[in-house]
């Protein structure tokens, strides 16, 4: 139930947030505390986005969903920034991306290792290619379970 709605909701969404320049990066639908939490995590195409970016889009998809009326419960919305480490999710993303220092966690153990940092080197035919320090090897994505971008704090 709550897939198809957080779909119906990316219908409406998504023309404005594209209208606007940006891409969807990530899109949920929630419970916090005892709150029902609408997010959508949204990047300019081009450049860094800013509050005033996100409070216009936000403002822009409210008005649209209050015209749709897609659910008669209450929840928050939030248009925010995915963050200095992103989640790196499509195919645009690891191209987007190639090169950077990436956190990945994996679905089972590969070499001993589920989660590791390392260098996303390449992605084609469904194969990733990591790098830690001068070693490659490769893990096909239906292994890998998540991929974000490494942050040094």
């Amino acid at each position: 139930m709550k897939a198809k709605l957080l779909n119906d909701f990316i219908k409406i969404a998504l023309p404005i947030i594209e209208e606007n320049e940006c891409d969807l990066i990530d899109a949920e639908f929630k419970k916090e505390g005892t709150e029902q939490i609408l997010r959508f995590y949204v990047e300019l195409k081009e450049g860094r986005i800013s509050l005033d970016d996100c409070i216009k889009i936000n403002k822009e998809i409210s008005d649209k969903l209050d015209e749709t009326d897609t659910v008669n419960d209450n929840y928050v919305l939030e248009v925010s920034s995915p963050g200095v480490n992103r989640p790196l999710n499509k195919e645009k993303d690891y191209i987007k991306f190639k090169g950077s220092k990436i956190d990945v966690s994996l679905y089972e153990h590969v070499d001993g290792r589920k989660k590791f940092t390392c260098v996303l080197a390449d992605y084609n035919d469904k194969v990733f290619t990591f790098t830690i320090e001068s070693e490659s090897f490769q893990i096909p994505a239906d292994k890998v379970g998540k991929i974000n971008l490494h942050f040094e704090f």
